[in-house]
């Protein structure tokens, strides 16, 4: 059996709100769901530790991977499932190793078990909900788990930053949302159409206050610091992972995603206090530094805001402290691989030391909220900011920053990026009046009822893009298309599933016609 390649340091919870989400044909289960996110380390209830926010899981169907879980009380663990929109899989549970598992050597989290489990070999593709079962309670993290048919050696990622959930609170405190979603919204709609591998999130998820009452350009009103005052950080948090006010948040992405901190990352503790920022992270994502392979690429993951600046990310020498080295035993336990990624938040402190000793070829970072990149080190290394897809309070120089992000494709040990790409033409319209710039509508309802269907992609990123996807949900039967290639076909109880993958040239349209065999 495989086991995951990840490397932690940070804590994870399990997460709050509905279970489910948007995704049609659910199957409902019955059972009780417990939902504990933000509790503290002294906390005597159960946890899925990983996967979880921070970091996802991607496992080829059929191969194992390893669910750290805390479970203080013992309990009798009795399945683990992995809970799709179409499917239900029982996973085959190979061993449960117990003792104290220390997986962020600043905060010293721990958890008491480590379970290793199977992806079912003919698991269908797709992103999905992880499920423990565990002493008569159901604890659930959401689109956790990417379960894939093989690794590519040609994959690719998009790179967004600074989202700044929630900077700017759009009606009251008590029952308003994230402004930054309105725009995060329609960028999830882009992301799903081209369908990377993964997504990697360089920094500033949240924000360190709220603004109340905005104007226009979204500078005025009051400012709101307090832990205890609405929107809490909890809010924040499920704003940007489940969304609110009828907008999508990233669990709406159909495609893992992976988060580095920033140094917006934190509310209602002092700036100062490191230790209470990075436990609440730890208590709210996860994992904090980490390390994860798809195929040869191997990709590491730092915090280089959050941590002490001695012991933790050193200022002068920042990957020579703590995580430094659990970044270091992840490659001594993965090796160096084809191609390596470091993620991180700000582009002006760059451990050129490091990166050179382990020959990063791409460095992602955030921060300043321009698109820019340079070449760096002896590798030599691309360091690369996106811009920021939604981020309020950019209205000023929007044609500069908002709106915007990256697409890179690999290959082994090559690859090419696109220009900072803006997901729609005019960022700071109202959210009805937003014009995407790729697209993906369809002739009839794409929703089980037909047996014919038609999706037109409409491409006007200016790149090219080979591997848009689109999924046709089809009454059940057989099917034929007549243009792109078939990557899935799922016969679920009351429907069928085609997954399409289809090239679409930069500035063109394509339209993929779907239909039944008789």
């Amino acid at each position: 059996m495989k086991k995951s390649s990840l490397s932690f340091s940070g804590i994870l919870r399990t997460p709050f709100a509905a279970a489910f989400g948007r995704w049609p044909f659910v199957f409902m289960l019955s059972v009780s769901l417990l939902f504990t996110a933000g509790r503290s380390n002294d906390s005597v209830a159960a946890d899925i530790v990983y996967p979880w926010r921070a970091a996802s899981a991607i496992v080829q169907a059929g191969d194992g991977f390893c669910v750290w879980f805390n479970n203080p009380e013992n309990a009798a663990i009795d399945s683990v499932r992995l809970i799709g929109p179409f499917t239900i899989l029982k996973t085959g549970i190979d061993s449960i190793i117990t003792g104290r598992f220390e997986y962020d050597s600043y905060t010293h989290g721990s958890v008491n078990n480590r379970i290793y489990v199977q992806a079912p070999t003919l698991a269908p593709m797709g992103l999905y909900h992880l499920a423990v079962h565990c002493g008569g309670e159901t604890l659930v993290s959401l689109k956790s788990v990417q379960v894939i048919d093989h690794f590519k050696p040609a994959h690719s990622f998009i790179h967004i930053s600074d989202l700044h959930v929630s900077r700017q609170w759009q009606g009251s405190a008590a029952k308003g949302y994230a402004k930054e979603l309105e725009l995060l919204d329609r960028f999830i709609r882009v992301a799903n159409i081209i369908a990377p591998d993964f997504i990697l999130i360089t920094g500033d998820n949240i924000h360190h206050y709220t603004r109340l009452n905005a104007d226009s350009d979204g500078w005025g009103g009051e400012k709101v610091y307090a832990a205890d005052q609405p929107p809490l950080v909890e809010e924040k948090y499920r704003n940007l992972f489940e969304g609110a006010g009828g907008f999508a948040g990233l669990y709406e992405l159909e495609v893992p995603f992976f988060l580095t901190t920033g140094n917006h990352d934190f509310y209602g503790v002092a700036s100062t206090d490191h230790m209470a920022k990075a436990k609440q992270w730890n208590a709210l994502c996860g994992l904090r530094v980490y390390g994860f392979s798809y195929a040869g690429t191997r990709v590491v993951v730092a915090d280089d805001y959050l941590g002490d600046p001695k012991t933790d990310i050193p200022d002068r020498h920042p990957l020579s402290g703590l995580q430094g080295q659990t970044l270091k035993n992840f490659f001594k336990e993965n090796g160096a691989g084809c191609l390596r990624i470091m993620a991180q938040h700000r582009p002006d402190r760059i451990d050129t030391a490091f990166i050179d000793q382990y020959k990063i070829n791409i460095l992602l970072n955030g921060h300043r909220h321009d698109p820019a990149a340079e070449w760096v080190g002896a590798t030599p290394t691309l360091s690369t900011r996106p811009g920021t897809v939604c981020r309020s309070g950019e209205s000023g120089r929007w044609e500069t920053t908002l709106g915007f992000f990256r697409l890179f494709y690999t290959n082994e040990d090559s690859f090419t990026f696109t220009p900072p790409l803006r997901f729609c033409r005019n960022p700071t319209a109202p959210v009805h009046e937003l014009k995407l710039n790729l697209t993906l509508d369809f002739s009839r309802p794409n929703d089980g009822s037909s047996r014919q269907n038609t999706g037109l992609i409409i491409n006007n990123l200016g790149v090219d893009l080979p591997h848009c996807r689109i999924r046709f949900i089809m009454k059940k039967g057989t099917y034929t298309i007549d243009r792109g290639c078939i990557e899935q076909i799922l016969h679920a109880d009351k429907v069928t599933v085609v997954d399409v993958r289809v090239p679409v040239k930069a500035n063109a349209r394509e339209t993929v016609a779907i239909a039944g065999v008789e």
